[in-house]
């Protein structure tokens, strides 16, 4: 049996995990630390959702990524693009939601209302006009109507942030009351109601949009909230799931390298953890530690930043967290190390001060499976981690499931 070790617990390595466990391989995952999956706001986007082709017919999913998204259950991602509502106040197109999320999409012609009291970013009576206002309203001939409501149980609550308040109602009995306060703000409004959308508060453990729906008989859903919202939780709780249920071995440790023993051995890649106990030996190991934001890569500016002395020798701008055997570079080359001891501007290689900012490309040189360039045979890279990566949660998926399958194929 082939074993594969994988670095990281995100979109990315979830999915190079189960990919590489359902073409039978052994599989141990490295679950680190918080990434940035966890901070996903519920769109699900394969394209920056501001591109100009986003409007476009979207692609089929490959197979294998469907298999994934069927393991960790909570998402759509059909063959149309969804519409959903931000709390940001814009109507915006994504490829595929969080099962809890409002998809607008099918409520042409309809009124939504917008249920709640100010809480936080929550101001339905704002919400409703901004959304309004929207182009993507008028193409879908919606109309927004705010509908004041409390629902909110307890005094103390009011001071919850989203992903609390949403955990409340993972017990049944807290959202049958949330349903039946919305009932009457149904009723009040008629038979006109198409939708209700509510703030992010649908459930940590499970989404709990569609059970909400059913003891209210209109669909109903959450908002696209900002970063770090129940959306982010759900995903681990369903990760977790899926990769129970796959028998993936996880550890929870931080991998500080991974080296290559030399091609006379069997197991050809080693894994050193920064906990005590036995380094782990495999076939292939996949890098998924994320890019910046997830702490996979690292910003290493010289040390002339930090001290009024020359620095000793010059470096390249970044570094990976994780100590493997591979090639940096972004746009198809190697980083080179700055051409002064001193090191390179930051704001040379940053948005908004560049228009290809090297900082949102650089990482891992792959090829289009994930292994890594330059790397003895068996290292793969997938996610934010890999060069010219898109910074989406889709891309991210479908990468990982690609550098999976590679890694037990060889």
């Amino acid at each position: 049996m082939r074993h594969v070790v994988v670095v990281g617990s995100g979109v990315a390595g979830t999915a190079a995990a189960l990919a590489a466990r359902e073409n039978g391989a052994a599989v141990t995952l490295i679950a680190g630390h918080t990434g940035a999956s966890v901070l996903m706001g519920g769109a699900i986007d394969d394209v920056a959702w501001d591109d100009a082709d986003a409007e476009g017919p979207p692609y089929p999913l490959p197979r294998r990524a469907e298999t994934v998204l069927e393991a960790l259950g909570g998402y759509i991602v059909g063959d149309r693009r969804a519409l959903v509502a931000a709390t940001t106040g814009i109507l915006r197109p994504a490829r595929g939601t969080d099962r809890a999320l409002l998809d607008l999409g099918p409520l042409a012609r309809k009124t939504v209302l917008v249920a709640g009291n100010p809480h936080g970013s929550w101001d339905a009576a704002s919400l409703a006009r901004s959304w309004s206002a929207s182009p993507h309203c008028d193409a879908a001939s919606l109309s927004f109507l705010a509908a004041e409501a409390s629902l909110l149980r307890h005094t103390e609550e009011r001071s919850f942030c989203d992903a609390d308040i949403a955990a409340l109602h993972d017990d049944p009995a807290r959202l049958a009351w949330l349903a039946a306060r919305l009932r009457d703000v149904v009723d009040r409004f008629g038979h006109d109601v198409g939708a209700v959308i509510l703030a992010p508060w649908l459930g940590v453990t499970h989404e709990r949009a569609r059970a909400l729906s059913g003891r209210l008989g209109v669909p109903c859903g959450e908002a696209l909230g900002g970063v770090g919202g129940p959306s982010g939780l759900r995903f681990e709780h369903a990760r977790d799931r899926a990769l129970a249920a796959a028998h993936v071995t996880v550890v929870q440790a931080r991998a500080t390298r991974a080296l290559h023993r030399g091609d006379g051995e069997e197991l050809a890649w080693r894994t050193v953890l920064d906990v005590q106990g036995d380094p782990l030996d495999a076939h292939a190991v996949v890098v998924a530690t994320g890019g910046l934001t997830g702490g996979g890569l690292e910003y290493t500016p010289s040390g002339a930043y930090f001290a009024n002395v020359m620095p000793d020798h010059p470096r390249p701008l970044l570094r990976l967290t994780c100590d493997v055997p591979a090639e940096l570079g972004a746009f198809g080359r190697a980083l080179d190390d700055a051409s002064s001891v001193f090191g390179a501007a930051p704001e040379t290689h940053a948005w908004p001060y560049a228009e290809t900012p090297l900082l949102d490309h650089a990482g891992i040189l792959v090829d289009e499976d994930g292994l890594a360039r330059g790397a003895p045979r068996g290292l793969y890279a997938a996610g934010e981690v890999a060069a010219g990566a898109p910074h989406t949660w889709l891309a991210a998926l479908i990468a990982g499931t690609r550098a999976g399958d590679a890694a037990v194929k060889g």
